[in-house]
């Protein structure tokens, strides 16, 4: 649980956390890293950022065609806040860096990912979602993401979608000038 100090407004009290995670895990990784939690979590918040921003291609199953269509995976990401999340927009993403920057990096990140699929024939087709709720939680040299897939398919799997974050996380720290982060583990069920 955050400290809170007298200064800070309600609104932000439970920034970057949820009240309750769930406890069935779906997948569970680890990190090493060589920085200060300051400057990861800053790339971090860009690394996600530019992941919102990102349109990957994907191949797709739909139920009513045989084989994989040529589609799009693109991200919605939201922060956790107390009983829900607040969407990860460039206001989101200035607030989040004040808070590391004036008060201190935090101890536990709740992040939501809704995946979302697009075919790319024309037709309109609109596969279903995947859901994912991760808790990032930082210690000196070292960070842990635990995953729990809320809804869908598993398009992309948990350990996948940690992959993805990295690859993402660890270009933002090489435009930084800072070493990258190592996967010591990844367990997916």
């Amino acid at each position: 649980m955050l400290a809170v100090s007298p200064n800070v407004s309600d609104d932000d009290r439970w920034l970057g956390t949820l009240h309750s995670f769930p406890t069935v895990l779906h997948a569970r990784a680890s990190f090493s890293f060589d920085l200060n939690t300051l400057s990861l979590q800053k790339a971090l918040f860009s690394a996600l950022s530019s992941l919102r921003a990102t349109s990957l291609p994907q191949e797709i199953t739909v139920a009513d065609r045989d084989g994989y269509e040529r589609g799009r995976l693109e991200f919605e990401i939201g922060i956790g806040n107390g009983e829900g999340f607040d969407i990860l927009d460039s206001k989101e993403e200035q607030r989040l860096l004040e808070r590391v920057e004036n008060r201190a990096p935090f101890d536990m990140i709740d992040v939501i990912f809704h995946l979302h699929y697009k075919i790319e024939d024309g037709r309109g087709h609109k596969p279903h979602e995947d859901h994912y709720l991760m808790r990032l939680v930082f210690q000196a040299g070292m960070f842990e993401v635990l995953i729990h897939h809320v809804k869908g398919i598993k398009r992309v799997d948990p350990g996948e979608l940690v992959k993805l974050i990295l690859g993402e996380l660890n270009s933002e720290l090489g435009r930084a000038g800072l070493a990258g982060l190592n996967l010591e583990s990844v367990d997916s069920t």
